[in-house]
């Protein structure tokens, strides 16, 4: 196999990086730009180049240059990063009077994927938690990567009437949200049973393979994406939906990457569908209460930056009666990143929490008593993060999934 083959491919995005900085210290009130890469800032002193994007570009160019080599010691400061996505946001986007084009050549997470996968295919990754991650996903008593058999999965869709083996609408449910937080696609299903939406499932479905991608392990996928696809295509759907921003950002992207080809059915995210839902009036909520409840909103990496779908969140919540949105500093394409990402939360759980609590801060600082988000790795960091902060932060700010707050709206 050739030698840095996937950074060859992106040999022009490393160098057209001109050592700025942005990526690291960006800050811009009037732009919506405060700081960028969650990771230096969360490490604080023990921080240095090589956690953040410059330094790792400068690394890069020595490596595509020869100087210096792959390496396990590499690859630990490499999966040190969310890939959130934000250093390209602001890249040479800081101040409006400076246009630099050379902006626009470079996409930072296709390099750190392309980084990535080198170090696995030279044998200096994955990592020690990722390897069994990826071993448990491909485990055939298993096939997810909590460790947990196949049939734990399904548990949550027990007694529920309106779940069919196949049909043109079906979910795609994933791993962390049925093995982690299974109330909340009950409650998703309590929404389809009021306005009487049925739904396929199967109960065969593999994980998605996104954990394997983000550590660049693309091989050990390969069975899991060829099984997804032709399940759905052997259940008649139309349209795949799924409740987790991952497994989302992984069928609608990487799988047609993967394949070279578009898939034969639609994907959507499950805010989406909700959207469709109150636009075509078939959620009814329930009348608002004396007091405005005020909310925020956590755009989810995988929702925002990776996919571009910021608004119909937003949509739902304004359509709930009595409910006041109000916007973090950081918010939509400046989102800060939760922390659970990159396999950051797997391999380096200490700096994905100090990442989340700097996120529920900020939430804080909104004045809102409820934390949304959109996503289940969001939702169980900063929840996480939540749980190891003072009991004050836990009497001021409650993390809910918009499913759940929904669910408790109709």
């Amino acid at each position: 196999m050739p030698e840095l083959e996937n950074l060859k491919k992106v040999w022009d995005n490393v160098f057209s990086c001109m050592g700025c900085g942005e990526c690291g210290f960006a800050v811009n009130p009037n732009a919506e730009i405060y700081l960028t890469c969650p990771v230096k800032e969360a490490l604080g002193d023990a921080a240095f180049e090589i956690h953040f994007s410059r330094g790792r570009m400068s690394v890069l160019k020595s490596i595509l240059k020869g100087a210096i080599p792959l390496s396990k010691e590499l690859a630990e400061f490499v999966y040190q990063c969310t890939e959130c996505g934000n250093c390209t946001e602001t890249c040479h986007q800081c101040d409006e009077n400076v246009v630099l084009k050379i902006s626009e050549w470079i996409d930072h997470n296709n390099v750190w994927n392309a980084l990535r996968k080198d170090l696995v295919q030279a044998g200096h990754a994955p990592l020690e938690k990722h390897a069994t991650l990826i071993e448990l996903m491909n485990n055939p008593e298993m096939k997810n990567p909590y460790g947990e058999e196949k049939s734990k999965k399904y548990a949550w869709a027990d007694g529920f009437s309106n779940i069919k083996e196949k049909g043109e609408f079906a979910i795609f449910g994933g791993c962390t949200m049925p093995l982690r937080q299974a109330e909340t696609l009950k409650n998703m299903m309590k929404i389809f049973q009021a306005a009487g939406k049925d739904i396929a499932m199967s109960k065969d479905e593999w994980c998605c393979g996104s954990i394997a991608m983000r550590i660049g392990d693309y091989k050990a996928v390969e069975e899991e994406v060829k099984h997804n696809i032709e399940l759905y295509k052997s259940m008649g759907a139309k349209t795949v939906f799924s409740p987790c921003a991952g497994c989302y950002r992984t069928l609608k992207k990487d799988y047609p990457e993967i394949i070279g080809e578009e898939l034969p059915f639609e994907v959507k995210h499950i805010t989406e569908v909700l959207a469709e839902m109150i636009k075509n009036n078939e959620i009814a909520f329930k009348e608002a209460e004396a007091e405005t409840l005020k909310v925020t909103y956590h755009d989810p990496c995988h929702l925002g930056r990776h996919m571009d779908l910021y608004e119909e969140p937003r949509e739902i919540i304004s359509k709930i009666p009595g409910i006041e949105l109000v916007e973090m500093k950081r918010n939509r394409k400046n989102a800060w990143c939760c922390g659970a990402g990159g396999g950051v939360k797997s391999q380096f759980p200490e700096l994905s929490l100090d990442i989340s609590k700097e996120r529920v801060r900020e939430a804080i600082e909104t004045g809102a008593r409820v934390f949304l988000t959109s996503c289940p790795f969001c939702v169980g960091n900063l929840r996480d993060a939540v749980n190891q902060m003072s009991s004050e932060v836990q009497d001021k700010i409650e993390v809910v999934d918009i499913i759940d707050f929904i669910a408790l709206k109709i």
